[in-house]
């Protein structure tokens, strides 16, 4: 079980204190929005203790014998890639995710309104699909919401054209 070994070792590195906490995005995000394609890696949005954060979750994992290959750090045969708090919508995203509980295992995950945002700062094709496919799923007045509070001058235009 991938998963449940990732969100164990994810809850032991936020107990050590390297993060103070974090949430799942990205592909099986959307699995769990029942919206998913096959996914290679997970992601993770992070909140940092430190600036040197992901230099610290690297070397925290590379201590234990971990797998590192470019970006990803291997939990078991799971490649995780770890995304380190980059902007005011990374945290806000972590903060407000839900709960979820996989074998007994507690996590977090983004929530769909978040994830929505999350796809549109990335915005690839594969990303425009995904959207399309969760916005049914999404309450779109929260959704309105972070994107108009969270606009860089893309954000929005992005949604409107995702709507259109």
């Amino acid at each position: 079980m991938a998963l449940k070994d990732a969100l164990i070792s994810l809850n032991e590195l936020q107990a050590s204190g390297i993060i103070s906490d974090y949430a799942i995005c990205g592909g099986y995000a959307c699995v769990y929005y029942e919206v998913g394609q096959p996914t290679y890696d997970l992601d993770v949005l992070t909140v940092s203790v430190s600036k040197d954060d992901i230099h610290d979750i690297y070397e925290y994992y590379g201590k234990q014998g971990a797998k590192i290959e470019n970006i990803y750090i291997y939990i078991k045969d799971m490649p995780v890639q770890f995304i380190p708090n980059i902007s005011p919508l990374h945290e806000e995203a972590v903060a407000r995710a839900t709960e979820l509980l996989f074998d007994d295992i507690r996590g977090k995950i983004v929530t769909v309104e978040y994830l929505i945002a999350l796809l549109l700062t990335a915005y690839r094709e594969k990303d425009r699909i995904r959207i399309q496919r969760l916005l049914d799923k999404a309450d779109r007045s929260i959704l309105l919401d972070v994107v108009q509070r969270f606009d860089d001058g893309q954000l929005y235009e992005r949604y409107k054209e995702i709507l259109a």
